[in-house]
């Protein structure tokens, strides 16, 4: 079943940031929660937990020390 407008009109605010799934009134948020789960890629009823990732975080970068000119003394 497609949901309405109504719920789909819920599930933008809360895929926005403007509202959470429990702001959403009683009658139509198991729907809210259901399309919400459906368009973010979750398939299971589990706990939304990442996975054990094997790409590791990225790190700082180094960067060269761009200030050295100043140290530098003029001597004319």
């Amino acid at each position: 079943m497609k949901p309405n407008t109504r719920i789909l009109d819920y599930i933008a605010l809360v895929q926005d940031g403007v509202l959470t799934v429990d702001d959403a009134p009683q009658d139509i948020k198991a729907e809210v929660t259901k399309w919400v789960r459906y368009f973010a890629g979750i398939k299971d009823d589990s706990m939304v937990k990442d996975p054990e990732s094997t790409t590791p975080a990225p790190q700082p970068e180094k960067k060269p020390d761009t200030t050295a000119f100043l140290a530098k003394k003029v001597t004319d």
